[in-house]
């Protein structure tokens, strides 16, 4: 059964950040990033188990073509997005996003 993915508003404005910066150095590029992160998150609705576990109980999705990760938690009736995140940052920014 398909769950719906829902972002942590922070996850959201990160996503929404990241497409921004994209989009002053190059709107196609922007497009490209907006796209990924977008079959991404699809991908991650209809097989989250694809992507393996990783810290505090999540589980995370690369991108192909641009440094960035999904991360997510498997609830019930949702998967929730808890960031999006440059895979420079530092791993557990996120972490007071899952209490």
């Amino acid at each position: 059964m398909k769950r719906p993915a829902i972002f942590h508003p922070e996850a959201e404005e990160e996503f929404l950040a990241a497409v921004a910066y994209y989009a002053e150095r190059s709107p196609s590029a922007a497009e490209r990033f907006d796209a990924e992160i977008r079959r991404l998150v699809a991908q991650i609705e209809t097989m989250p188990r694809r992507h393996g576990p990783w810290r505090h109980g999540t589980r995370r999705a690369r991108a192909r073509r641009f440094p960035f990760i999904v991360i997510f938690v498997e609830r019930p009736t949702a998967l929730r997005i808890m960031a999006v995140a440059h895979i420079k940052q530092h791993p557990d920014y996120w972490q007071e996003r899952l209490a």
